[in-house]
């Protein structure tokens, strides 16, 4: 690179009275680019920030791994707790039961899930509460429940009120045989911010579980909890490999493969099709440095007549597409990221404004828009818009460099 081919190249992008058009064309050109680089990193921070969200709150409430028996329940659950426990990549486990249940409340009732927990190792749900108090599962009664914020509205429910769960593990009766239920006290309410769990989980001790299904010692599974979720699928073989045979163990990617394949899915191809925006900018970008190649062919001419070459023309019309690509990715890189480092803010304060709920819990797994930067998407964002760019200013450059000077400054 030379000194004159970088103040030529400037040059040629500031416009004269008679040449504005042609050099409108080339600067919307980088407007194109930055435009599509800030949609870019704003619509893969939105669909990173859903992913990181959904694996908060669902494994904020789920197992990393699960380990179940070969049947529906597992009876001798405590060899299984035993060697699970052993594994030194285990931050903790505990045995839990899950069976369906209504749950009434007056003239109000819904089916829910009834997920009888050791209320000794429980820290997640603790966390989460909003009213009362969950260690009350552990003070007097087991008979205490749990549930969730949104449950708690729909059923009309609040801390120290007595709701009926009807299971439908049939008991004897006189009559013949009928459906269990039992009153349980409302010791507290959580709210784990996902939809699906505020409004049809309740959590309950263990035994109380038990004794209301006359299931005696019972139990769905083991919960199995780790200091990395990453690594829950080289823990899973590991405990596969260890527990007895029927063991039946699944880690959390298993569990929701299709639902995070999806997102992982629709991030790539949101980004391709966004990605059209650079091209069309790029496009553009090529026409409007072809327009200058035609302009300033007297010049290309008399440069190559005073002994440029034909490789420092090129440069020259390279430099031009890589100052209008880098301004353009630059600019747009930044505005992105200022957008998505605040646009949950934003958006509240149009939601504010406006009235408009833009993502309502009852609908969507969330009732916010999470924006989280991902430093190595932005930089594969930034990577591509720099070599779209500079691929695309190959031909104008070559067109450049091929103009003849003797045709050029023929009626000169």
């Amino acid at each position: 690179m030379k000194r004159y081919e970088f103040m030529l190249a400037a040059r040629y992008l500031r416009s004269k009275r008679e040449e504005r058009f042609v050099s409108l064309i080339s600067w919307s050109s980088g407007v194109g680019v930055a435009i599509g680089v800030a949609a870019l990193i704003v619509v893969l921070s939105v669909m990173y920030g859903f992913d990181v969200e959904l694996k908060n709150r669902i494994l904020g409430f789920s197992s990393h791994v699960e380990v179940q028996g070969p049947d529906d329940y597992l009876q001798d659950w405590q060899p299984w707790l035993a060697t699970v426990e052993r594994n030194q990549t285990v931050q903790r486990a505990a045995p839990y039961l899950s069976v369906p249940v209504m749950a009434a409340f007056g003239s109000r009732a819904t089916g829910v899930m009834l997920k009888g927990v050791d209320a000794s190792r429980e820290r997640d749900v603790a966390a989460h509460m909003v009213s009362g108090d969950f260690q009350e599962l552990l003070r007097g009664s087991p008979f205490k429940v749990v549930l969730g914020k949104d449950l708690a509205r729909k059923l009309g429910v609040s801390v120290g009120d007595r709701v009926n769960l009807v299971s439908p593990a049939a008991g004897i009766t006189p009559s013949g045989m009928a459906p269990r239920m039992r009153a349980f006290e409302v010791a507290g309410i959580f709210q784990s911010g996902f939809y699906e769990y505020d409004i049809g989980l309740v959590i309950a001790p263990l035994e109380a579980v038990q004794r209301l299904n006359r299931l005696g010692d019972r139990v769905s599974g083991i919960e199995v909890h780790l200091a990395d979720r990453n690594q829950a699928g080289v823990v899973a073989a590991e405990l596969a490999r260890a527990l007895p045979a029927g063991a039946w163990v699944r880690d959390w990617m298993q569990q929701h493969h299709s639902f995070f394949r999806a997102l992982q899915m629709e991030r790539v191809v949101m980004g391709v099709i966004l990605s059209l925006i650079v091209l069309v900018a790029v496009f553009n970008m090529v026409a409007s440095l072809v327009m200058v190649v035609m302009e300033r062919r007297k010049e290309i001419a008399i440069l190559k007549t005073i002994g440029a070459t034909h490789a420092s023309v090129m440069r020259i019309f390279l430099l031009m597409g890589a100052m209008l690509t880098a301004t353009g990715t630059l600019f747009g890189a930044v505005f992105g990221l200022l957008l998505a480092w605040k646009l949950d803010a934003l958006l509240a304060w149009i939601q504010s404004v406006t009235g408009i709920t833009i993502l309502s819990g009852d609908v969507y797994y969330i009732d916010h828009v999470p924006s989280i930067i991902d430093a190595s998407a932005v930089m594969m964002v930034i990577l591509v818009s720099l070599c779209m760019g500079l691929l695309a200013t190959c031909y104008p450059a070559w067109r450049a460099a091929s103009v003849p000077p003797a045709d050029a400054l023929r009626y000169e």
